[in-house]
């Protein structure tokens, strides 16, 4: 399972505790990618989902990118909120390089009503981010990096040209 590093399971239950209930299709998310196996580490926690969702209501975050779908637990938790206070106006662009496994994070964005906001775009995440300065530059409001370790630099850079 999934779980955030540093936390023993009583503090991570307190935090668990302390948030709102996790929307049934993040719950199905996160028990179908703890299922995957060893990989499923990949995937952020429901402790750092609701983190996610905070940042997003304190920013009041209208566009977001997100580097590093996986299958789609963080896009998911970010998109709920967003759609929430911006409806069909919000946007998060999510970078990936792979169908094999955002297909089933595009399962997820359609059965919790989001995918009408989600803009999911499959390739090297540079290039990606390099297409949306032209897009979105200086208009996002949040952005979320979890992908390869080795490129945060260069998404970090990407970054200060796409946010607000």
């Amino acid at each position: 399972m999934s779980g955030s590093i540093g936390l023993d399971e009583t503090l991570a239950a307190y935090v668990r505790a302390a948030n709102p209930p996790e929307h049934a299709v993040l719950a199905r998310c996160r028990r179908e990618t703890d299922a995957m196996g060893d990989i499923s580490r990949m995937q952020i926690s429901p402790e750092q989902g609701a983190f996610m969702q905070m940042c997003t209501r304190l920013t009041d975050a209208k566009i977001a990118v997100e580097v590093g779908v996986f299958t789609g637990y963080s896009a998911l938790a970010t998109a709920l909120v967003m759609k929430e206070r911006h409806g069909s106006e919000a946007r998060l662009y999510g970078c990936d390089n792979s169908e094999e496994y955002t297909a089933p994070a595009r399962r997820y964005f359609e059965d919790a009503g989001v995918d009408d906001v989600i803009d999911l775009r499959i390739g090297e995440a540079r290039d990606t981010l390099e297409a949306l300065k032209d897009e979105i530059g200086g208009r996002a409001d949040l952005m979320f990096i979890d992908a390869d370790k080795t490129g945060y630099d260069a998404y970090y850079e990407a970054g200060l040209d796409l946010l607000r």
